[in-house]
């Protein structure tokens, strides 16, 4: 593709870069470039993208977009500075790539928790129905049949990434995509979903995290909400398979309501909730250590759901899947057979059997809203103990940390404060600002509370306390297959480790 084919949704023909050479690749990364690639450069947070030019150019960069106008006449290849080099990588990617994502449905997954889940419970129920589907999610990616691991620690990857996996999604034949869409990508200062043309958007809840980004719950509430917004990014007569909008929330979270307002007018509505009235209800739901059941009341009828899924937020879950599915014209029953097949997904309360007398969970959890809802789920499954083991990340925000010791420290017997990704911060600090919280429940430290910031170690004490009929919580690395020291990540698979303790133990064969 020419430049300035992908230039020309950023500046007017005047402004266009006199030279026109075909670009091979669009990319934010100078280890990336190959000859013929456009190289982004914009300022990161740790590293200024624009001291990597030249070493762009010589890896054969044939155009370069930039911010700093201390570059301007210093570029000897086509060159367009603009306001916001980050923000302008989305639309210059889509570009790159054909705007792969008016080639399908594409539907976007928002909330603080629930996004990896309910993302891929919405594959398996569309697929119910004869699609085929596309899925980025935090744990994995999937293009139809082949399904391989999310490696890059990011729940939605960078734009030309996104873009990327589109084209090859709308190229094998998938009818949808669906996209876990988080509040960083949806910010405005990072924007790398534009250009992905969502048809579909579902809110999960909104909790606090990642205040360190986005300054206060407000201005996050209001980043999520940009997914509703960005249905109204492509409306085209010409491909009417695009024209139908859908807004769906949970009408149990007290802020669904702005999810909805930031949709456009002409989108459908739909609510579900196990409390609310709503759309789509749950009613007597019933929570066991082997999973769920409940009556579900829709437009489309009312069925007894059993699913294999620990943990009534899993209902949540479920339902916005089926709500996205049946809306889409999938059956009930069929929907609903399909996804009382799923046994769980990775990182996700998902059980480690070795043959032991108590129950071992790992689970993604990691926000003060996550930790109080798995913690009150979890409680009445045992009159045992509930013995806990997570950390809290490095460089991240900090305001949580005392939140997620102090409700641990209520429903825990026994909690194990270790490492998450400490990063560039000492990791006894992080840990003391959450035992610090812990002891505000009442828990003390060195007896009902232990500090030790090595994982495996960790691991292996919380097991040497568990008594038959308990359940250990292993919290915050989920599917996660690194745990980031400093700049270095150390590989970690959190189950793999928890079999192994289990092992020591003489449990497994």
């Amino acid at each position: 593709m020419r430049l300035h084919e992908i230039l020309k949704h950023l500046c007017e023909p005047a402004h266009m870069p006199p030279v026109n050479p075909e670009i091979t690749g669009v990319v934010y990364d100078s280890r990336a470039v190959t000859p013929g690639a456009l190289f982004v450069a914009y300022r990161g947070f740790h590293t200024d993208g624009h001291a990597y030019i030249p070493q762009a150019l010589e890896r054969g960069a044939a155009a370069v977009v930039y911010e700093d106008p201390a570059w301007d006449g210093r570029v000897p290849v086509p060159a367009l500075r603009v306001s916001n080099a980050r923000v302008a990588l989305a639309p210059l990617a889509a570009a790159f790539y054909g705007y792969p994502g008016r080639r399908m449905r594409i539907v976007g997954v928002t909330g603080t928790d629930g996004k990896t889940t309910t993302t891929f419970l919405t594959s398996v129920a569309l697929e119910a129905g004869g699609a085929i589907t596309g899925l980025m999610g935090t744990v994995d990616f999937k293009i139809g049949g082949r399904m391989w691991t999310n490696d890059s620690r990011q729940s939605t990857p960078e734009a030309p990434e996104v873009q990327a996996l589109l084209r090859d999604m709308a190229e094998a034949g998938c009818t949808y995509a669906v996209i876990e869409a988080t509040s960083h990508a949806l910010s405005a200062r990072w924007n790398r979903l534009a250009g992905s043309a969502f048809d579909i958007a579902v809110f999960t809840n909104v909790t606090q995290e990642h205040l360190d980004f986005h300054g206060t719950v407000e201005q996050y509430r209001r980043d999520k909400a940009r997914l509703f917004e960005m249905l109204a990014e492509f409306n085209d007569a010409a491909a009417p398979f695009k024209q139908r909008k859908i807004a769906v929330v949970n009408a149990d979270d007290p802020h669904h309501r702005m999810f909805l307002d930031a949709a456009p007018s002409y989108a459908e509505r739909l609510t579900y909730a196990v409390y609310a009235s709503a759309d789509v209800r749950a009613e007597d739901v019933r929570s066991t250590r082997d999973g769920l059941r409940f009556r579900v009341t829709t437009p489309w009828g009312v069925a007894e759901v059993r699913l294999r899924l620990t943990g009534d937020f899993n209902v949540w879950n479920a339902l916005a899947a089926l709500t996205v599915a049946c809306a889409e014209g999938v059956p009930l029953d069929r929907c609903l057979a399909a996804l009382e097949r799923v046994p769980g997904v990775r990182g996700r309360m998902e059980r480690i059997e070795a043959g032991q007398p108590f129950t071992v969970l790992v689970d993604y959890a990691h926000t003060p809203g996550a930790f109080e809802k798995l913690f009150r789920i979890v409680r009445p499954l045992t009159e045992g103990q509930v013995i806990a083991v997570f950390g809290s990340a490095g460089e991240r925000d900090r305001a949580k940390r005392p939140l997620q010791g102090e409700i641990a420290g209520r429903f825990c017997d026994l909690m194990i404060v270790t490492d998450e990704d400490p990063r560039l911060e000492d990791r006894m600090a992080i840990i003391a600002e959450i035992a610090a919280g812990a002891e505000a429940a009442g828990k003390r430290v060195g007896e009902t509370c232990l500090c030790i910031p090595d994982r495996a170690l960790a691991i292996r004490t919380a097991f040497a306390h568990a008594r038959p009929g308990d359940i250990v919580l292993l919290l915050g690395k989920g599917h996660e297959r690194s745990i980031i020291y400093g700049t270095t990540p150390v590989p970690w698979d959190e189950a793999a480790e928890a079999r192994r303790a289990l092992a020591e133990l003489g449990y497994g064969g």
